[in-house]
């Protein structure tokens, strides 16, 4: 059986999440003088940006007719910041080459605008390891809803019981379980301990662990 392997990008190939957090606080303090709190990013790892945005204008009241100027800013700053000082995953580089050497395909289908995934893995100098970049962006769903990984195994030409998944978010893991895939998870410390990544088939700690989980799973 062909095993492919997806990977999301956002906290699982690169350490973006917190730069997410930090723009997003910027701009929302900048524009309108909210203070975004932990509860505004409370699950918010995985949810397509435009989607995430669109929570805050109506949690804030704030105009949802600014919600695209919003986006355009914040992930133009994003990349910006991950292009000036990219901060790959630790072992990153090591697991791409030994799941290349083994001659399996991999994949990123990430939430992020496909621009961003674009000047991620160039920054990181690891988009030769994937044959395609797939972006929920345009979609009618973003994760949690599968269609982004089922865009991948389609891509792929592959069915979904032959994907392993590598995520980091509940909402990434939930996604991927609802495409039938399997998927292991590489949670961040602080949120190892929620009880919903019982979900995955595996949880790691670091992608020096991803492999060995892959070879179970295969």
């Amino acid at each position: 059986m062909t095993t492919a392997i997806i990977f999301d990008m956002d906290g699982v190939l690169v350490d973006s999440e917190p730069v997410w957090v930090k723009v997003e606080q910027e701009i929302y303090l900048q524009c309108y003088g909210v203070h975004l709190s932990d509860e505004d990013f409370k699950d918010s790892a995985g949810i397509r940006i435009d989607k995430l945005l669109t929570e805050h204008h109506h949690r804030y009241s704030l105009p949802l007719q600014d919600v695209p100027l919003r986006v355009e800013e914040i992930v133009a700053e994003v990349g910006r910041q991950i292009q000036t000082n990219p901060q790959p995953m630790p072992g990153v580089v090591e697991l791409l080459e030994t799941i290349q050497h083994h001659g399996l395909p991999m994949v990123v289908a990430s939430s992020s605008p496909q621009k961003q995934i674009t000047r991620v893995l160039d920054a990181l100098n690891i988009s030769h390891y994937f044959s395609h970049q797939i972006s929920a962006e345009g979609m009618i769903n973003g994760k949690p809803h599968p269609a982004v990984f089922l865009r991948a195994a389609e891509i792929l030409s592959v069915n979904p019981e032959e994907c392993i998944v590598i995520e980091d978010a509940v909402n990434g893991m939930v996604a991927a379980k609802a495409a039938q895939m399997k998927v292991i998870v590489m949670p961040a410390p602080e949120a190892r301990q929620d009880k919903r990544f019982g979900l995955a088939d595996i949880q790691v700690n670091g992608l020096s662990e991803v492999w060995q989980a892959i070879q179970q799973l295969k």
